[in-house]
């Protein structure tokens, strides 16, 4: 069966601010769960905390929203219990990169069938500006009372490094781009 994407709304009102970038992604989301036409039951959405973690709330599917750096293990867990599942983690940059880098890392060398997106903004969005293992060094977030000393990580390095078999970046904005789309 054929699914448009307003199909794959959950109707739970989106409460991120306007502006903000996890808008373009939950669109491409549901875009991209369209053109697979992928069924909303044999979809499972994890997160961990953080504001891109509210996504499973705006996309009609199962949802788990688990502890803050442990998505992929949950994640990986369904994914193996259940192999006909589709199953996307979904979270920020502090919550897969920081308190969860050992989580991404080994995600990578299992090399389990699952998507993985990881919104990466610098900062951790839910307070307000505090710095995530993403922040350029030298940048200076309005929780900083000083411009970042440490070198960032690169999460498409890291990913690669840690043996995923595919990894991109994208623009949140960039629809097309997101969901692979030919203009």
């Amino acid at each position: 069966m054929v699914h448009k994407p307003s199909e794959y709304k959950s109707g739970v009102y989106v409460d991120w601010c306007p502006g903000c970038g996890n808008h373009g992604i939950v669109s491409a989301l549901q875009m991209a769960l369209s053109e697979l036409s992928i069924e909303p039951h044999q979809l499972v959405i994890v997160s961990g905390v953080g504001n891109a973690a509210k996504l499973p709330h705006f996309v009609k599917a199962n949802g788990v929203h688990t502890l803050h750096g442990r998505l992929l293990p949950f994640a990986m867990g369904i994914k193996m219990a259940n192999p006909d599942l589709k199953v996307i983690g979904v979270g920020g940059d502090g919550d897969g990169l920081g308190i969860g880098a050992g989580h991404f890392v080994n995600a990578g060398r299992r090399n389990i069938d699952m998507v993985y997106l990881l919104h990466n903004n610098g900062v951790y969005g839910l307070t307000k500006g505090q710095a995530s293992p993403t922040l350029k060094l030298g940048l200076q977030t309005k929780a900083l009372a000083q411009p970042n000393i440490n070198e960032r990580l690169v999460a498409i390095s890291l990913a690669i490094a840690s043996g995923y078999t595919f990894a991109a970046r994208s623009y949140a904005f960039d629809l097309g781009h997101l969901t692979l789309q030919r203009s």
